[in-house]
């Protein structure tokens, strides 16, 4: 019994190990996210206006009427990431897109992260999504915004917690046979 217990323990090590290692490798290799120009907000009105609906483009509104712009965001959720992590806090960032997936994927980023009470290095994210607003030549700009603002106390999420495993085997008057129990 204690042979079987052993090699279960081992597979369950040998399996874990390398994925969470794999893990913090490829967090670690993905860089943040440099914009591709920074305008000023009637510059951003005019490439809105003239740009192709098709093009990943995101606009981000920061104080200051300066915008920033980054492109690729659509198909990588790390790089998403990254750029939240990475914008200022306590700043409410208004975001704008013509291009419809990119705004599904990042606003929907975004809401699951305040959904789940998500801590970015002692912040929290607060999201809205204001309704599209249609411009002169009938494209679709889509806008929404976030806010990351400090917690009042940091939540465990954010704390490196070692992880462990813990086998038990029992037996004896205060249970009705033999027991072999398996924690995370």
């Amino acid at each position: 019994m204690r042979k079987i217990l052993m090699l279960i323990f081992i597979l369950l090590i040998s399996i874990t190990l390398p994925a969470f290692a794999k893990e913090k490798q490829q967090a670690k290799n993905v860089e943040a996210p440099q914009p591709v120009a920074v305008l000023n907000e009637s510059e951003m009105e005019q490439n809105l206006a003239n740009k192709d609906i098709s093009e990943d483009l995101l606009y981000i509104k920061l104080k200051d009427e300066q915008v920033e712009v980054y492109e690729g965001l659509a198909k990588n959720r790390s790089l998403r990431k990254q750029l939240i992590i990475n914008l200022p806090n306590t700043e409410m960032l208004r975001l704008y897109t013509t291009n419809k997936a990119t705004y599904q994927q990042m606003s929907r980023m975004l809401l699951d992260y305040e959904e789940e009470n998500y801590n970015f290095n002692g912040y929290k994210i607060i999201t809205d999504v204001d309704q599209p607003r249609k411009l002169e030549n009938d494209t679709k700009v889509y806008r929404f915004w976030f806010m990351k603002i400090k917690r009042e106390k940091v939540s465990r999420r954010g704390v490196n917690l070692p992880i462990g495993i813990g086998i038990g085997i029992g037996g004896g008057h205060h249970h009705h046979g033999p027991w072999i129990g398996v924690g995370w």
